[in-house]
């Protein structure tokens, strides 16, 4: 059955509203209401969208001059358009446009600087997402063409922002040339899309959405392209389902003849109440299919347990921005790792300063602050004390909080406790 939803106003030309009218109480009663709503129905079917959109897009006809109404509308049309990953292939592009109209509108009505409620996102953040999610409809239809001009809508709405464009250049500049690259949320994997695919940039890495390979239709997408390399075939690939994780030892033979052991081996240790994810048990048959034949990265913030636990103290070399997975047991270099930070991009407020408009950004590029306290953290382990504090006055100096914010107050204590613990270590030794 085709859904449908009508929506009567979207993309006002915007000056031409004065203040609100009627009586402001009660509307903000009812938008407050619909905000609660709305949060409530996450991870409900698309149909549960309708009443609460309807009664957003009636509030934003009210107030169109209100920033963060244009906001919730937007979630609620993209909610509706999508539902869930699962269903991105059946979504419509006219929703879309009309989603990312009303981010834009929320935009463009706080002057750039949204600072309302959101949902998971930022609206310039949503702009990437809506315009993302169309372009991997595409892609898995086949039309690239369409694909590379749903990107390019992203960054002409103000989806695309130059300094975490660029940071994203130097995740892929880590990668070698037909590596995969496994990353989490929409940011790192739709950034990384458009680099790809709009500025052509080291296209032969495949970057793999671990979020996406929880759905039913993105790994036989992979799969038939050839992409990802699995033991499944299409029907054993549809039954996969989450399951209780238990602790375990994972295996994987070295079948390329690289440099290194000939299988490695560790344990996963889940808490008592984890499962192991669809994304996690294709994942666990990709690894061991491959068997380092080709070179296999995750993004350095990709959680611990969506990397099967793979990490610095076994058999994950850290290498700035992302993880590579190698036969050698702690293998991370620590001249390398310094030599790699000098590398790393500097800020500049006077360059691109509006990164700051937007927390996802700054999120993003705080890893550039996190990178170098992994370095420390990796130099404490093998007594460097000074080289530790080295390090982290290299970040202070390089990533300024004036210039990157921290992205929450409890990042900004974890970080100074831990900047305590180095300097209180190398002034005892």
């Amino acid at each position: 059955m085709m859904r449908k939803w009508c929506f009567l106003v979207l993309s006002f030309p915007l000056c031409l509203f004065a203040s609100a009218q009627g009586d402001f109480a009660a509307w903000n009663t009812a938008f407050q209401k619909a905000k609660k709503d709305l949060k409530g129905l996450a991870g409900q079917p698309a149909e549960a969208y309708v009443s609460t959109g309807r009664a957003l897009e009636d509030l934003a006809v009210t107030n169109p001059g209100d920033p963060e109404v244009w906001y919730f509308l937007g979630n609620a049309i993209d909610k509706f358009n999508t539902s869930s990953g699962e269903k991105l292939p059946a979504s419509s592009l006219a929703l879309a446009r009309r989603a990312s109209d009303c981010f834009v509108n929320s935009i463009e009505l706080s002057n750039n600087q949204y600072t309302g409620e959101t949902i998971l996102f930022d609206p310039h953040t949503k702009v990437l997402s809506v315009w993302g999610a169309q372009a991997e409809r595409y892609l898995s239809a086949g039309n690239r063409d369409s694909a590379v001009w749903c990107l390019q809508q992203a960054k002409n709405y103000g989806g695309i922002n130059a300094s975490v464009n660029d940071y994203f250049k130097q995740v892929l500049d880590e990668c070698t040339d037909s590596a995969y690259l496994f990353t989490n949320g929409d940011v790192y994997f739709y950034y990384i899309t458009y680099l790809q695919l709009v500025e052509h940039y080291k296209p032969d890495v495949h970057c793999i959405s671990l979020n996406f390979l929880n759905t039913q239709w993105y790994p036989e997408y992979l799969r038939k392209k050839g992409s990802l390399k699995l033991a499944f075939g299409e029907e054993e690939l549809a039954k996969i389902k989450s399951r209780k994780w238990k602790p375990a030892e994972l295996t994987i033979k070295n079948k390329a003849g690289i440099i290194g052991d000939t299988a490695i081996s560790w344990k996963t240790t889940p808490a008592d109440d984890s499962y192991m994810l669809r994304s996690d048990i294709i994942l666990k048959d990709f690894l061991q299919e491959n068997g380092f034949r080709n070179d296999v990265y995750f993004a350095a913030d990709v959680p611990e347990q969506m990397r099967l636990y793979l990490g610095v103290d076994n058999y994950a070399e850290l290498r700035g921005l992302t993880l590579k997975i190698v036969p050698k047991w702690r293998a991370t270099s620590l001249p390398y790792l310094e030599n790699r930070l000098s590398l790393l991009n500097e800020l500049s407020i006077e360059d691109d300063g509006d990164f700051t408009y937007n927390k996802d950004n700054i999120q993003v590029l705080n890893n550039y602050r996190f990178a170098y306290t992994a370095a420390a953290d990796l130099a404490m382990s093998q007594n460097q004390l000074k080289a530790a504090e080295n390090i982290l006055l290299f970040e202070e100096k390089k990533y300024p909080e004036t210039l990157l914010p921290f992205y929450a107050d409890a990042t900004r204590k974890w970080f100074d406790g831990f900047k305590e613990k180095i300097l209180m270590a190398a002034a005892a030794h």
